[in-house]
Parts: C-alpha cells; structure tokens; sequence
C-alpha cells in the first residue's frame, strides 16, 4: 500500500491529502506537493465522478473548530470541538441525505424552574426571577434552532452530523440555509435526493 502524502493548508494549516486541489476546511488553495512516482500510484478508478459543473465547492466554517465542506467528489466533515481528523465520505457511497431543523428545545429546561419559583418560592423576588427564567427559555426555543445533517450511506449506516445553533434570520442562518441549498445542488445532480425538515 503506497504511504499517502499530505500537505499543510497554508491559510488554516491543517493536514491534507496532496490528492485535493482547495481545503476541505477554508476552501484555500492547497501549495504543490511532491508525489510519489508515477508507477506506485494506485491506479485511477474508473467510475471516478465527474467534477461538478453548476455547484461551487462550499467549506462552512461552524465555529469551534468545526467545518462541512462539499466539493465534486466528496462531503467531509470536521465535527469535534478540539479538532481531531475530518470525516470524508465519497459522494459514490452516499444514497441520501436530510437536512434536520428543530427548534431549541433544551432550553425549556428552565420552565422547571419557572414551576418550582412560582409555586415553593419564599419570597416574591425568588418568584419574579423564576418568571424571568421562565420566560427567558422560551424566547430561546421560539428564536433558536438546531441544524443537523444525516448522512445515510450505500451500506446502511447512517452518520449524525451536527452542525450546531443559529438564531433566526442571522449570518449564520444564512451561511447554513446556502450550506443547505449548494448541498441540494450537489446532490441532484450526483442523485442523491436531500429531504428536509424546516421545524
């Protein structure tokens, strides 16, 4: 098996293939590397996918060290915070994708202790700040949303990408919902359909 050659972004500096053209986390173009001879390269594959000719290459930066970037022959994601190796999957083995959207429910927690304020509080203050608290987590599950990807693959398995929080009607709200439709272009035109849900 041939040693795989990697390369230093120069604007992120982070590990690549020498293989790529651009980034899979900043989308900058990738320095020259020296590959190996001609004759201890695997052979191309035949049924290697044509590049994309409407879809740009898209890397989205999610914050904390976090990216999805989608390029003609691959979607990859980099989903731990610390950082840690990035999960490339061929566009050849993806048979569907969905784009998950749902209000921030996690926040509701706090009408718990809305309910324990309001109802065993001593004193009236401890009680107006359980309404505050009460309120204040609803106005985050009505004003917030979690965006996820599934990634379901040619053999089953199904991969959970989270691609975090964004406010309503904010920048990255925005850079998710284009994230959304350039990985819709992709995927019709590679057939892979993309459901969604716009909770």
């Amino acid at each position: 098996m041939p040693a795989e050659v990697l390369v230093m972004c120069s604007a992120c500096g982070r590990p690549q293939t020498a293989a790529r053209r651009r980034c899979a986390f900043c989308n900058a173009e990738l320095p020259e590397a020296p590959l190996p001879p001609r004759s201890a390269q695997a052979p191309q594959a035949p049924d290697s996918p044509a590049p994309l000719p409407g879809v740009p290459p898209l890397a989205l930066d999610l914050g904390n060290r976090r990216a999805l970037a989608v390029n003609d022959s691959r979607l990859s994601f980099q989903g731990r915070p610390g950082g840690g190796p990035a999960v490339d999957v061929p566009w050849t083995r993806v048979r569907r994708l969905e784009w998950r959207t749902r209000p921030y429910f996690e926040a509701l927690g706090l009408l718990a202790f809305t309910a324990l304020g309001l109802f065993w509080a001593p004193t009236q203050e401890v009680r107006l700040m359980a309404f505050v608290a009460g309120v204040i987590g609803l106005g985050l599950a009505a004003l917030y949303r979690h965006h996820g990807l599934r990634v379901e693959l040619d053999d089953g398995t199904r991969m959970e990408w989270p691609l975090g929080m964004a406010l309503k009607g904010s920048a990255r709200e925005a850079r998710l919902t284009a994230a959304r439709a350039t990985l819709a272009d992709a995927g019709r035109m590679r057939g892979v359909p993309l459901a969604g849900s716009d909770a």
